[in-house]
């Protein structure tokens, strides 16, 4: 993509798109980076929504349906959850009722401003099963008037994305002769940054492109002794970009193996209820559910449950002081006893035992076990 650098995947090709883009027409940049901002905006949107989607479920509330487009509710609705809200006696409940109609400002702006966006953009063209950027990018280049040769000179100043996935939309910008493109998630199910940080085939290639070389060099030697120095010293820089290549990969799968790790588990704090509410890290309001505090912070959830290997966790008395458990609570208290755990304690009430049930539910969550003597 022409100033798309955050959707590239190595450093070098960063710095190749941002001195294109420097050298790219003012319009060409304005509509580039006007294309990334909707981009963000659709992704922002499907999230808020998918949020407000959950909300009316657990309300209780049928969400309009998928085909609707904006995913909005009617007029007739929202009167609907305004009368609701004034009538409903169950604090958690109305607060719910009133969540969803405050969001539903939000999710109107989102839109809007979605909208506005895509008003002066070009529409975009929609990527297909075996459709490849270059390939789209030809084409438009041709139907603007150029030559096979003058779109491929073309292109050749123009970062294009390795790979497409059904459902991408691909922009085309074509001003006073030049040429710009974007790629936006679109129906995809992944953006084009995820797409890219999932694709090691790149460096796959280049591992095995140095190690071919190596050997190539290595079958010269004896028919060019003369230039055995030289090529000596070729083969040990080709083998340091292997090693180079070889540990980054390595931290790459470990960082990814983190990552994967993390975004899998379920990060937790257990403590004393007292403890916990005088240290300001939950809330236990008069009315309502218990909440985090203010002292809430991720450094807080030292402990991990990997979600795809276990969904169980015991806890124990005398790791808390206690002679006794009497009682464990989850914060945030919208987790429901028996929807989306079970809970059971010992007969000598020395351990709690907590099995997730909704285990995507509390992927990459935190939560306090508060308990209680």
């Amino acid at each position: 993509m022409a100033c798309g650098a955050r959707q590239l995947r190595v450093t070098s090709l960063v710095v190749i798109s941002l001195l294109a883009c420097k050298r790219e027409d003012p319009q060409i940049r304005a509509l580039t980076e006007q294309a990334a901002q909707a981009d963000e905006a659709a992704q922002q949107l499907r999230q808020a929504w998918s949020a407000q989607f959950r909300r009316l479920t657990r309300a209780g509330l049928k969400p309009p349906p998928v085909s609707t487009s904006p995913m909005r509710l009617t007029d007739e609705q929202k009167r609907a959850l305004e009368a609701r809200v004034h009538i409903e006696k169950d604090s958690s409940r109305r607060a719910l009722l009133q969540e969803i109609l405050d969001k539903e400002l939000e999710l109107q702006a989102l839109g809007d401003r979605l909208r506005g966006l895509l008003a002066t953009l070009p529409a975009p063209e929609i990527a297909r099963p075996n459709d490849s950027h270059y390939g789209l990018a030809l084409r438009f280049l041709r139907n603007q008037g150029q030559s096979d040769a003058q779109a491929r000179k073309t292109l050749s100043r123009v970062i294009i994305s390795d790979q497409l996935l059904p459902g991408f939309e691909v922009y085309h910008f074509y001003v006073h002769g030049q040429y710009g493109t974007w790629v936006a998630q679109g129906k995809a199910p992944i953006s084009p940054r995820e797409l890219a940080s999932q694709d090691l085939d790149q460096r796959v290639n280049e591992r095995d492109e140095a190690v071919a070389t190596g050997r190539r060099l290595q079958r010269e030697l004896g028919r060019l002794e003369s230039q055995k120095q030289l090529i000596e010293q070729e083969i040990a820089d080709i083998q340091a970009e292997r090693t180079h290549f070889l540990e980054g990969r390595t931290q790459l799968q470990s960082e990814h193996a983190h990552q994967a790790a993390r975004l899998n588990s379920l990060h937790y704090l257990v403590g004393i209820r007292d403890t916990l509410e005088a240290e300001g890290i939950i809330e236990v309001p008069l009315f309502g559910k218990d909440h985090s505090g203010r002292h809430w912070g991720d450094a807080l959830f030292t402990q991990h449950l990997d979600l795809r290997t276990a969904h169980t966790l015991v806890i124990r008395a005398q790791d808390q002081g206690l002679k006794q458990i009497g009682k464990v609570s989850l914060v945030p208290g919208s987790y429901l006893l028996d929807e989306h755990y079970r809970l059971s304690l010992s007969t000598d009430r020395q351990t709690a035992t907590v099995e997730l049930l909704a285990l995507p539910r509390f992927k990459n969550d935190k939560v306090v076990f508060a308990i209680s003597e």
